[in-house]
């Protein structure tokens, strides 16, 4: 053989092996690796190509694969040439992976010569489930197997047409390249097993994506990052609050990975619990510092910044409030009815865990059917933007699918298709909330002396306002309730307390308010006692109960879940603007 024999062969290989060495493992997508693979070996080595894997690698798995001969359930992953219509490409299932006598070579990391293939085939599988596995006019099939950390994962095939000779060096060259493929193969089953898991925990540390309460109805979108890029620590809440209240929240913990997961879970939970003491919004958050800022002393030395930003609402549907508070993160945007969406303006605040500055609050007034937008950073920092750009586009998509009478989950599922398309480096969390507004004929208030006597009247003017609403089977757990309460603000409150009954949809709240701010307590009454059973009384009768403290004094509430179907008898009069 001379020398021009020589050189055409070896600049194949060579540029084989640079292809590979370039292409394969660029990627921590399954598919897209094995895509690299049967395109670098097409047309260098044959005519076409396929992969052919374990099911369970896509799914990060590593259970297939370890046994003594080929077997489990088998997909095809990657194709590439000449490739007949008909035959089993991308995504379709293959009846098996084992070769018969091939299957020990295949097993010790062996490239397997098949020189009959379709003989071979239809031999093994029949004439027509050969047509769908094996390419039009080949006769030679080179087998060889993607092997990574001892596990088969399964095989690259290259088909050969009968007009080739079969080159010595076109079996070395695929085993090189199977070999650099098997192990970019199993890097990324690894990466999307690992990438499932942080998202799966980060997934389970949220709430529910939807809700629908008298005061308002939200939906949320939660997007991990794209491959490539550690979970971050974003987090959305919607918290149900005393007397038809919700709290609502944005945020994100500092960093990556599992220590920005778990940031953000402590710091989730601790809004939580404090949310549910009904702490005024910069209260709140200023407890929230004081625990990021013990969570960072704690941390190991050198490890990454502990803290987080976050936003934190209240909204009050029977006064239409909303109170607002900031520790350095986004505004929301406010769609009001009939407006273009507006920037809400915060007053700044520091992020949680800097501490020394104090949270200020804003107030909103809102009327029914407006949407407040509570977003991630993910909208404001993507690459290639300039400044405003990102809060630009948001604001536009906001206007265009924020609609009256739209699906709140569509509008928030359409502005993050918009605004944040996959592939992104950062996690992407969205908020949308339409408040709603509690009739005014639906609450009723009075003040009356903190004495024994005014007891029986706010006892008949309760009945008299259970049976306005329709709600007589409500009457008899409803006196035991409010009298528990107003004996409570009688024994230990001030000159006076405040009764209020609030009608939802299918809640009936009772508070009773007075000068005190003593904390109401259940207490396990002995057989002798003369007292101290009431709001243990009050605990059995009622959904939950509770006590928040204002300025003024103190206000014990209780609620009373509602047959939904009393609705359509009349005594709920609807939502404002509804």
């Amino acid at each position: 053989m001379g020398a021009g024999d020589e050189v055409g062969p070896l600049r194949v290989r060579v540029r084989s092996m640079y292809e590979a060495a370039t292409r394969i493992g660029a990627d921590l997508d399954v598919r897209r690796t094995t895509q690299a693979i049967v395109d670098v070996v097409v047309p260098a080595l044959g005519k076409a190509a396929t992969v052919d894997l374990y099911l369970a690698v896509s799914e990060g798995e590593d259970s297939e694969g370890v046994t003594p001969a080929p077997q489990g359930t088998i997909a095809r992953f990657a194709a590439c040439g000449d490739l007949p219509e008909g035959m089993i490409t991308a995504g379709g299932r293959l009846p098996s992976l084992s070769m018969g006598p091939h299957d020990a070579a295949l097993m010790t990391g062996d490239v397997v010569v098949i020189e009959d293939a379709w003989a071979f085939m239809t031999s093994r599988h029949g004439v027509e489930p050969t047509r769908r596995m094996v390419p039009d006019r080949v006769s030679r099939a080179i087998v060889a197997p993607l092997f990574a950390r001892g596990r088969l994962l399964g095989v690259v095939t290259v088909w050969q047409d009968r007009a080739r000779d079969l080159h010595p060096d076109d079996v070395e060259i695929l085993h090189e390249i199977a070999s650099r493929g098997g192990l970019a193969v199993d890097n990324a089953r690894r990466y999307t097993r690992e990438h499932a898991t942080a998202v799966g925990l980060q997934r389970m540390l949220l709430p529910r994506a939807t809700t629908d309460t008298d005061a308002a109805e939200t939906a949320a979108i939660y997007r991990p990052a794209g491959e490539g890029a550690g979970i971050g620590g974003q987090w959305f809440d919607v918290i149900p609050l005393s007397s038809t209240r919700v709290g609502l929240v944005v945020g994100e913990a500092f960093g990556r990975g599992p220590a920005a997961t778990a940031t953000m879970g402590q710091v989730r939970a601790a809004m939580l619990t404090l949310a549910h003491l009904d702490l005024e919004p910069e209260e709140l958050l200023t407890h929230v510092d004081d625990l990021v800022r013990r969570l960072g002393a704690e941390a190991e030395p050198g490890a990454d910044p502990v803290g987080a930003r976050c936003v934190y609402a209240v909204y009050d549907p029977v006064t239409s409030r909303c109170v607002l508070a900031d520790a350095g993160h986004h505004a929301p945007l406010l769609v009001a009815p009939g407006r273009e969406p507006a920037l809400v303006e915060l007053p700044p605040g520091p992020p949680l865990g800097g501490g020394g500055i104090p949270f200020e609050t804003a107030e909103l007034e809102l009327g029914p059917s407006s949407v407040l937008v509570f977003h991630g950073s993910g909208f404001l920092d993507r690459q290639g933007d300039s400044a405003g750009t990102g809060l630009r586009r948001l604001r536009s998509s906001i206007g265009r699918r924020c609609r009256a009478g739209r699906a709140l989950a569509d509008v928030c599922r359409d502005i993050v298709d918009d605004t944040a398309p996959e592939g992104e480096s950062t996690d992407v969390v969205l908020l949308c909330t339409r408040t709603r507004s509690i009739p005014p004929a639906n609450t009723v208030r009075w003040v009356f002396p903190a004495r024994a006597e005014a007891v029986p009247e706010i006892r008949r003017l309760v009945t008299e306002q259970l049976a306005v609403w329709r709600l007589d089977e409500e009457a008899f757990a409803t006196e035991l309730v409010i009298s528990e309460l107003a004996g409570n603000a009688v024994r230990y409150g001030g000159d006076s307390m405040t009764v209020r009954l609030i009608r939802g949809k299918d809640l009936l709240v009772c508070e009773v308010g007075d000068g005190s701010s003593t904390q109401p307590r259940i207490r396990r009454a002995r057989s002798t006692d003369e007292g101290g059973r009431g709001l243990f009384l009050v605990s059995q009768v009622t959904e939950r109960w509770g006590c928040r403290f204002g300025p003024d004094g103190k206000t014990i509430w209780a609620e009373q879940r509602l047959d939904r179907g009393r609705e359509s008898a009349g005594g709920w009069t609807g939502q404002a603007g509804e």
